[in-house]
């Protein structure tokens, strides 16, 4: 098995990088040393692992099969390492980084700076997804996320819990006018949130003793939180959003904060993904930690509500 752990690794980033001579490259040995190594890991295995044309090469069932579990014994790899090296030495390579994106957008690129200026020997690649993520298969070392839904053989370390919050513009208000209690959204037209995996179209609310949970409709649905803001911005109708989608509207007025004290009581927590290991790279700890840090607690956005949310509990 030994003599098969050099050309599996070759072979995982042949894939990982699309080309025998970018892998070449990666590696620093030539390109006929890859496609030998690749082409002898076939034919020991006894399968084909990599389809190649003139122009572009694809990997078979078996060498997707392969290149998961080659992604695995790397990121395996690198995680001894990182366990026996100190705090400075592991912040050291390449992180990569998988967030939300309209959060990520919003309020964590703009913090990142501070995070490199602290870590100078780290290379951060971030990439801002909307699509039902693979940690593993994506390559990715984190994923900071707001789904519900975790991948099996993840760890989940929660970072924050989401407030939500119902508005809508001042001119929608004066046409439609004022909610008084939840029940009436049934008669204002309410834009939802529609994704390939999720519907929020059940809104929930609390008032002490008193819940209500009701399904919305309204003419305008989308898979883009960002889109439903300024939906609502227009003049469309009512959102319910996360506040840290909605702090500058708030403040600027364009949106204005509807049945002020009801809580909105849906689950929505951020929480940092990474695949399970026995030692947790110090440069993913660190950055978690950091983000953490960033965000504060309560939320920075969330601080011009406090008063607002204390009195819904």
């Amino acid at each position: 098995m030994l003599e098969l752990l050099e050309p599996i690794a070759i072979f995982t980033h042949v894939a990982r990088a699309g080309s025998f001579s970018a892998a070449a490259r990666k590696l620093g040995i030539s390109k006929s040393k890859v496609s030998t190594q690749v082409a002898d890991l076939e034919h020991k295995l006894g399968v084909q692992l990599i389809q190649r044309t003139t122009r572009s090469l694809s990997l078979t069932e078996a060498g997707q099969l392969l290149y998961t579990q080659g992604e695995e014994l790397l990121r395996d790899a690198d995680q001894a390492i990182a366990s026996v090296h100190n705090l400075n030495d592991a912040t050291r390579g390449v992180l990569k980084v998988g967030i939300s994106q309209s959060f990520g957008t919003m309020h964590i690129i703009p913090a990142l700076p501070e995070f490199m200026n602290t870590h100078p020997e780290l290379e951060l690649q971030i990439s801002l997804l909307d699509h039902k993520v693979d940690v593993v298969n994506e390559g990715l070392d984190l994923l900071l996320t707001m789904s519900e839904q975790l991948p099996l053989g993840m760890v989940a370390r929660p970072l924050m819990k989401c407030q939500f919050l119902l508005a809508a513009s001042p001119s929608y208000i004066e046409k439609h006018g004022q909610l008084d209690r939840p029940e009436q959204l049934v008669d204002h037209n309410c834009l939802v949130y529609h994704g390939e995996w999720h519907e929020h179209s059940v809104w929930q609310f609390k008032k002490g003793e008193d819940f209500c949970e009701l399904g919305v409709s309204g003419n305008f649905r989308v898979d883009n939180a960002p889109a439903l803001k300024s939906a609502a911005v227009s003049g469309l109708g009512i959102v319910y959003l996360a506040s840290y989608l909605l702090e500058d509207e708030i403040e600027k007025g364009t949106l204005v904060p509807l049945l002020q004290d009801w809580q909105l009581t849906h689950h929505l927590p951020l929480q940092a993904v990474y695949p399970r290991r026995k030692h947790l790279a110090p440069k993913v700890s660190a950055f978690i930690d950091f983000i953490k840090g960033h965000i504060g607690s309560p939320p920075y956005w969330d601080a011009p509500y406090a008063e607002l949310y204390a009195k819904r509990k």
